[in-house]
This record gives C-alpha cells, structure tokens and sequence, in this order.
C-alpha cells in the first residue's frame, strides 16, 4: 500500500496560497524547517498531518525559486520543471526501476537527510516522485 507525504507547488505568493490552502483543508500554516524556512517556502499540514509530520503536508515554493542540489534562481525565460510528491511505499527499487524503464522515465537514489538514499523517479516533464519505505 502506498501513501502521500506531501507535494510541493511553486506559486507567486508562498502566504497567501498557504492561508488559502490551510483554511480549504482545516489545516494549519506550518514552519517547512530551516532548510526550506530561508528560501521563503511556507507549509501546510492537514488531516493526518495534524499528528504525523511526514504526512498529508504541502510545499508552496516562491515562483523563482529552483532546487538543484541546492536553492538556485529559476531561470524566467525557459520553463523550469517543479513540483513533486512523496510516498510511503512496499515496492522494492527493483520494483520502481521496472516500471520506470518501462514508461522511460528516468530513476535515480537519490540523499534525503535522515533517510539515505530514496528512490526518485523523474516524470516526463521533470516533475518527481520520492519513494521513502513503508511503515
């Protein structure tokens, strides 16, 4: 079985897309930590969220906001690809690796702080998928 951790979105206002999204959900506008804290980044956490931080938890990044390794300037005359969703999941890398070639996209482990290498998968517009191990 897999589940949402969170998703990111990039939009013009990180405040107002949060308050918006807070108030939708019956969530509340969270501290995103001191990685993302510093590049304007604002949280959101709703339903299962309000007890579990790596669930039910949504990014809103500033508009020009890049991450490649590290925070970087998004480039305004060339589309830079953003968002991502982070699961809970029992298949193996092998498992994600077969179904990534099979749909050619692109997988890699990837670092994620405290949990190692993750499987991250790359969609066809450079969008990604992060796939911690389930409970």
């Amino acid at each position: 079985m897999s589940t949402l951790l969170h998703m990111s979105f990039r939009v013009k206002d990180p405040d107002r897309s949060a308050a918006l999204y807070a108030e939708l959900l019956n969530g509340t506008v969270t501290d995103p930590g001191p990685v993302l804290r510093p590049a304007g980044v604002k949280a959101v956490t709703f339903g299962r969220g309000q007890h579990d931080p790596l669930a039910d938890y949504l990014e809103f990044w500033p508009q020009d906001k890049h991450w490649q390794g590290g925070f970087t300037e998004s480039d305004p005359t060339r589309h830079q690809p953003f968002g991502h969703v982070a699961f809970t999941t029992d298949k193996s890398y092998d498992q994600l690796a077969a179904i990534a070639q099979k749909h050619n996209v692109e997988i890699r482990r990837e670092e994620r702080g405290p949990f190692g290498l993750v499987p991250v998968v790359y969609d066809y517009e450079g969008n990604f998928l992060e796939f911690f191990p389930g409970e």
